[in-house]
């Protein structure tokens, strides 16, 4: 029933709150499906995420439209951060298997992206990398390890 509940208002969301406005209703009906969202963070939508999740976004962030959370660890965001559109963090994986089949034990990942980190466009981070504080990630990248500090 909880999982009917959380696919429920997420469609809610998806299909009539969509777009650069109804912030605080969205952050409200987040809040009740178990996501928490800090204060004066902005969420466009939609968004695509798996109900098992564990998610929380801090104050004053910006989230952008088609935004993804798949497979079943957790993702942390911190203070004042900027996701452009089309950004997808996926928390699932595999070990690598032996040669019969590659795709061996499945494995939980666990990603953080620190405080006042901007993520440019169609950016995809796998493996539980994990993203530090001010770090700018272009668009385009595939962020597969973790990123301590902006290389310029």
């Amino acid at each position: 029933m909880k999982k009917l509940v959380f696919y429920a208002f997420l469609a809610i969301l998806n299909n009539f709150l969509k777009g650069s406005r109804f912030f605080s209703l969205k952050n409200f009906i987040l809040r009740i499906i178990g996501i928490e969202v800090g204060k004066g963070t902005k969420i466009v939508g939609p968004l695509y995420i798996n109900y098992v999740s564990n998610i929380k976004i801090g104050n004053e962030c910006w989230i952008g439209k088609n935004f993804t959370i798949d497979g079943n660890g957790s993702v942390t965001i911190g203070d004042r951060c900027d996701l452009a559109p089309h950004i997808t963090i996926n928390t699932g994986g595999h070990h690598i298997g032996d040669s019969n089949r590659r795709a061996g034990l499945g494995l939980r990942c666990n990603t953080k992206i620190e405080s006042g980190t901007w993520i440019g466009t169609r950016v995809t981070i796998v493996n539980g990398a994990d993203i530090g504080e001010s770090v700018v990630v272009v668009a385009g990248s595939v962020v597969i390890n973790d990123i301590k500090k902006t290389l310029w």
